[in-house]
């Protein structure tokens, strides 16, 4: 199948994106197709992405790619260790306001 082929397939608002990212699956058997729509239905964004930028003919892409994923994760990992210590301190903070809240119930 060819570029112009695909894009006679979709709608006239995604002609953009099969400029973009069309070379990637007319490069793929259909096999590898069939492979990556599973792949995608997995849920995983990242390796999905990177599947498709492996195969188009900029590879520096796929790298580029790696690199922001790396950062990516090492930025989510630190942002869920902040909040985890909020969600610690919070704990702590509504213990005590229970435990004072409780004092001025009992009697």
């Amino acid at each position: 199948m060819t570029l112009d082929e695909l894009r006679a397939k979709v709608p006239a608002q995604w002609q953009p994106v099969v400029d973009q990212y069309g070379p990637a699956f007319i490069a793929m058997t259909s096999a590898e197709i069939w492979a990556w729509i599973e792949l995608a239905l997995k849920g995983d964004a990242y390796a999905t992405y990177k599947a498709v930028l492996e195969k188009l003919p900029a590879s520096d892409l796929a790298a580029e790619w790696e690199n922001l994923n790396a950062a990516w994760k090492e930025a989510n990992t630190a942002n869920a260790a902040s909040m985890e210590w909020q969600r610690s301190a919070m704990a702590a903070i509504l213990k005590v306001l229970v435990t004072i809240a409780a004092s001025m119930v009992v009697l």
